[in-house]
């Protein structure tokens, strides 16, 4: 071939992984079906690509595709008549049970380059629960030599039927050690990737995307302003129609992230990883710990619920969630809100 493809490479933290699932194809253990399981933003779709880019491959080189084969310009375009990709129409919305009946057909044919039939379902949380009733038979007898490879950031969401028929690779939050010097190579401002990172909770792709959104830049006047609340100087009301100017589900992860590193703390930590907020972090920490621990698992609730699809009030939801952290909307109470 001419050109090389565009291959996708793992993230550093999983190269490991993928070489040993490739040890496992190559003893003959591949499963039939592989669910990546984790939180969001930490590569699991990447590594799921480079599987089945290189699984695909006519000539894998080191454990990666070749790049430059007719599988692999194939894979990559799209076209490849033994790849199947399922994943929503738009982003946020459901997997449709005519997608899974798609996937049926596909995996029951034979391959037709003579290696794996793969088929790649992400997220699979976003398939409803028919269509993951429709997935089981494929999981159950799946054609010879089909790999299929979910991708899934809340495992809960999956059925436990369809969760027992694959074989599950829970990939954890990478080491600051190892994601800090990756988001740095990604930035502008390298200097920023600490910062990112704390508000990604650790994820390190969901750290990149933190860079672009348009409160990165005023974080400490919303750190503050969350503290302000907890204390009772400032309106839940108010504060959550200022947070309502900005893209939710960003601001949500960022809260998320705030708050753990308030609760550290006040347990007791003595520094501050993001320099900009070396004033408002400890005024947020002197909340009391409890109200935080309910905010924080109140924010993940609400998190939860945009990822599974669910159109929220934005407006009421934030509100609700200003209320928990002021102490004036108890836990119970917003659990019961399914906030």
């Amino acid at each position: 071939m001419g050109d090389s493809a565009a291959i996708e490479a793992p993230c550093p933290w999983h190269r490991d992984t993928l070489q040993q699932v490739l040890a496992r194809r190559d003893a003959g253990r591949l499963p039939h079906a592989l669910l990546f399981t984790g939180p969001a933003g930490i590569g699991k779709g990447r590594l799921a690509e480079s599987l089945l880019q290189v699984l695909l491959c006519e000539s894998p080189r080191g454990g990666l595709a070749c790049g430059r084969c007719h599988g692999c310009h194939m894979s990559t375009a799209g076209t490849h008549p033994d790849l199947c990709r399922v994943m929503p129409a738009e982003p946020g919305k459901a997997i449709r049970i005519d997608q899974v009946r798609e996937l049926m057909e596909f995996a029951s044919r034979t391959p037709q380059y003579g290696g794996h039939r793969v088929a790649l379902l992400m997220p699979a949380q976003a398939m409803n629960r028919n269509a993951q009733n429709a997935l089981l038979k494929t999981l159950e007898e799946p054609g010879a030599d089909t790999l299929l490879i979910l991708v899934c950031d809340q495992l809960s969401a999956l059925l436990p039927t369809v969760r027992s028929r694959c074989q599950q690779q829970t990939l954890p939050v990478p080491a600051a050690s190892v994601a800090e010097p990756w988001v740095a190579g990604q930035l502008a401002v390298p200097e920023r990737a600490a910062a990112l990172l704390a508000a990604a909770g650790g994820a390190p792709l969901k750290a990149v995307a933190l860079e672009q959104t348009d409160w990165f830049g005023e974080r400490a006047a919303l750190v503050q302003a969350l503290a302000r609340t907890g204390a009772g100087q400032a309106s839940p009301v108010v504060i959550a129609r200022q947070f309502a100017g900005y893209d939710t589900q960003a601001l949500l992860e960022a809260c998320y992230g705030w708050t753990r590193q308030a609760l550290r703390l006040s347990q007791g930590a003595t520094s501050v990883v993001d320099p900009e907020l070396a004033r408002a972090m400890p005024q947020l920490a002197r909340l009391p710990a409890t109200r935080l621990l309910d905010f924080a698992a109140a924010v993940s609730r609400a998190r939860r619920l945009f990822l599974s699809g669910a159109n929220p009030n934005r407006d009421l939801l934030l509100e609700q969630l200003l209320l928990i952290l002021a102490g004036h909307v108890t836990a119970e109470h917003a659990a019961a809100l399914e906030i």
